[in-house]
């Protein structure tokens, strides 16, 4: 144990004061202190004899918390009959600074628990047979038990909840009245998918997936522009596969639009208006709020590291979008890849609900439903998909018929399928598909209704 100096004797003194002194007080810290989160062994004992007398059904004012520490030999650690009186006389007893005070408390514990979890990884650090891969792995695991820990500032009691959600109500009511919305989440910017989605809310893990050549990455820049530009929400793009500059050229011929090919390969034969649009958007990006991290195969740790600064950077962090499942990395061994994956869609559940934002995660398809006469995805089709569809909140194949069938019906139209709608309903959205400008973009109504006059896409 280290002798650390992360304490305040005066705290302690305070809140053992005001436990002895207002009866019943000890309800309103028994679920955020412990013995622990006192440094001074004499007052840990002080604060058992409250604790036990509590659970006894009995008061714990100074005399009997004295007679309970001399009935069970404790007295003398405890400081003896004259240090409770001094405690008694000398500590600003408020009752009504008493939660506060134990608050600080906490927070000394907590500070006094990552001196501890970092002494350990010093002494890990000057281990030379430890890996960097390891010791930056092992350090996070440490460090984010302790943010773990606090469960029961996580209980609420129903009716407190209930109460959370009519006045959330109340809010999007009031502000509908006036003319206004109220986006919680994120929304995709593609109003047909929207209309089935909803707000996607902080805490979500979304899925996109499809097979290849149907626009992933595309539909991914999509959402992450309307995100960061639209609903000025920071974002982060963890692109394994695809470097920086692809995916910022990407999303400037998106916001052009311009001719990614063009722009790409042959940049002198752009059209004057396409050269200019483009130029206006590198411009335009110099406010947004997006970040990217393009470190090839991206483990759990990267992710979260990234997470951290970006959400440092402007204090929030509306989405993060991974591309793509199946090439994160990590040094676990796992039997089956099947397990491997669960441990990444549950990492990365657990990490949208952390950090309040909404992760979407990019996914291949298996190959089974080339085989099929209707390629149109289905659950099964997701690789591993157990873990996947346990998960995630919302899954969304992407699918565009003039893939298999050049003479298609629907010609320049993408569907957005959804395989999983946690709330709501599952369903098709349609978009126009305009991969050559790296877009996806809005059918208008009366297109909608003639694609349901083909058959929706069946």
């Amino acid at each position: 144990m280290l002798n650390t100096k992360i304490h305040n004797v005066q705290i302690e003194q305070a809140v053992l004061a005001a436990l002895m002194t207002v009866s019943e007080s000890y309800t309103h810290v028994e679920n955020l202190l412990a013995e622990d989160d006192f440094h001074a062994t004499r007052h840990k004992l002080i604060f058992k004899a409250v604790a036990d007398l509590d659970a006894k059904n009995s008061p714990y004012d100074a005399v009997l918390v004295n007679e309970w520490l001399a009935s069970h030999g404790m007295i003398e650690q405890a400081g003896g009959e004259q240090y409770l009186i001094q405690v008694m006389q000398e500590a600003p007893s408020s009752f009504y600074n008493l939660v506060s005070y134990a608050e600080k408390l906490k927070d000394l514990t907590t500070c006094r628990k990552v001196e501890e979890e970092a002494h350990k990884v010093i002494q890990k650090a000057q281990n030379l047979t430890v890996s960097r891969g390891e010791l930056v792995q092992e350090a996070q695991s440490l460090f984010a038990e302790i943010s773990t820990e606090q469960a029961s500032e996580s209980l609420f009691h129903i009716h407190e909840a209930a109460a959370n959600t009519f006045l959330e109500m109340h809010e999007k009511m009031t502000a509908a009245a006036a003319g206004k919305t109220m986006i919680k989440g994120i929304q995709t910017g593609i109003h047909d998918l929207d209309q089935k989605l909803g707000d996607i809310e902080p805490g979500c893990l979304t899925v996109i997936a499809a097979r290849p050549a149907m626009g992933k990455t595309t539909m991914m820049q999509v959402i992450a522009s309307n995100v960061a530009i639209f609903q000025q929400k920071p974002v982060l793009i963890m692109s394994g596969e695809m470097p920086k500059e692809q995916i910022a050229m990407r999303m400037c011929c998106a916001a052009g639009p311009a001719d990614i090919s063009k722009v790409r390969n042959a940049p002198h034969m752009l059209p004057q208006e396409e050269f200019t649009a483009y130029t206006r958007a590198v411009t335009m990006f110099a406010n947004v709020p997006l970040q990217i991290n393009d470190t090839s195969r991206p483990s759990i740790a990267n992710i979260r590291e990234s997470i951290r600064k970006v959400k440092h950077q402007y204090g929030s962090i509306g989405a993060v979008f991974i591309d793509y499942l199946q090439i994160m990395k990590t040094t676990k061994p796992f039997a089956r890849e099947d397990l491997k994956i669960a441990y990444f869609t549950g990492e990365l559940k657990a990490m949208a609900k952390e950090f309040d934002c909404v992760i979407v995660l990019l996914s291949q398809l298996n190959r089974e439903l080339e085989k099929r006469p209707n390629k149109r995805p289905v659950l099964s089709d997701l690789r591993e998909s157990g873990a996947i569809e346990q998960d995630a909140d919302q899954i969304i194949f992407l699918y565009r018929d003039e893939i298999y069938h050049k003479d298609s019906k629907y010609r320049g139209i993408a569907e957005a399928i959804l395989g999983k709608n946690r709330h709501g309903e599952p369903g098709t959205a349609y978009m126009h598909s305009q991969l050559k400008y790296c877009q996806f973009s809005n059918l208008d109504s009366q297109a909608i209704e003639q694609i349901h006059g083909l058959g929706g896409g069946v």
